[in-house]
């Protein structure tokens, strides 16, 4: 894993933040010890670190006041990050990927489109 810079992060989310994100959840990141958590998956795309996963531990790390976060760094385009995340969300809720992609689109207001 490496550390990067928070600052460097792409961390634009395709809704808006307060409907993304379990405050609950944030605050269980605050509370634990940083090397116990796992890295959030960040995508170097050509418009740069784009984060895919780890918006909550990420929103902790802020909350900490940290200037870098561990990072698991894939290569990929905007469509590789949006495809990830859309299959970590499928399976945390138990429904398929494209039904994720679909939900991600519609709260964005962005037309469908083929992400493969």
């Amino acid at each position: 894993m490496t550390e990067i810079a928070i600052d460097e992060l792409l961390a634009e989310m395709p809704i808006e933040p307060g409907a993304h994100l379990d405050l609950k959840r944030v605050e269980h990141y605050v509370s634990q010890d940083l090397d116990a958590i796992e890295p959030v998956v960040v995508f170097r795309t050509e418009e740069g670190l784009l984060l895919a996963d780890g918006y909550h531990r990420l929103a902790a790390a802020r909350r900490r006041s940290a200037t870098s976060i561990s990072a698991d760094i894939r290569a990929g385009s905007r469509s590789d990050a949006l495809r990830y995340a859309a299959g970590v969300a499928a399976a945390q809720r138990g429904i398929s990927t494209e039904e994720a992609i679909d939900h991600i689109r519609r709260r964005a207001g962005v037309d469908r489109e083929d992400p493969r």
